[in-house]
């Protein structure tokens, strides 16, 4: 683990409280010296962008970062994005099991629930794959500002909607969508489960990702509970996203 220190007056007193607390954590084992050093002043907000190229993702998704030149091959679904402070920017393997599930669904004509949407890439995925419309939960404010802002930058205000809260709350009862993406964790996707699988169409579909491969029967179980089973399975190292249906 890293943090990063301003050198300030509180700089001694910070240090000592981390010190204390790795000497804490060394009396259970497996911890090391803590090291220090100095290091010369850079734009920490700005340093980690070197690090995020334009990223293809099976056969046609492509995500674009705000600050990257791409031209477009013929067949694209170019993805304009600047996640700042949300999750999903198309490396973290959950969020390429989602758009790879995405990418073998005809999503022509539907509409899309996107539940813990982060960044948005896969409700601006779905439309450019198609979908006409989507509505995008996002519990976190700050996650949400990005959010709105990667759906400007993609020109979709009219076909994505955008809710802040927590869906359990914010969802109307009797919205039903044909597909429901939810890429969050295990434990949250089995807490949420009535408000991902009451939500979904007959005949619809669940992507659900974000799962650690040992909790994925939690998941299953969860679903369960709500007549939809799992038909397909993709695995990313350690990660498991499920696609379920009726039945």
């Amino acid at each position: 683990m890293r943090t990063y220190l301003p050198v300030d007056a509180q700089l001694p007193e910070r240090k000592q409280a981390i010190e204390e607390g790795v000497w804490h954590l060394r009396q259970i084992g497996g911890v090391g010296e803590p090291s220090t050093r100095t290091l010369a002043e850079q734009d920490w907000a700005n340093a980690w962008k070197e690090h995020f190229p334009v990223l293809r993702i099976g056969k046609r998704f492509v995500v674009r970062p705000s600050w990257r030149a791409y031209e477009p091959r013929p067949g694209d679904r170019v993805i304009h994005l600047d996640p700042g402070m949300a999750f999903g920017t198309g490396l973290h393997p959950s969020t390429e099991l989602c758009m790879l599930f995405m990418e073998e669904l005809d999503l022509t004509g539907l509409t899309l629930l996107d539940i813990g949407a982060g960044s948005g890439i896969l409700s601006v995925g779905a439309i450019r794959a198609g979908a006409v419309a989507a509505l995008a939960v996002e519990i976190d404010p700050v996650a949400a500002r990005s959010l709105q802002e990667n759906v400007a930058l993609n020109d979709m205000q009219a076909q994505i909607e955008v809710i802040v809260g927590d869906a359990r709350e914010a969802l109307p009862a009797e919205r039903r969508f044909p597909v429901v993406v939810a890429n969050i964790i295990a434990r949250i996707l089995a807490d949420n489960a009535a408000a991902i699988c009451t939500h979904v169409a007959p005949g619809g579909v669940v992507i659900a990702s974000g799962i650690i491969e040992e909790r994925e029967q939690l998941v299953i179980d969860a679903f369960a509970a709500y007549g939809l089973r799992p038909v397909a399975r993709k695995q990313g190292g350690d990660w498991v996203a499920l696609r379920f249906e009726h039945g």
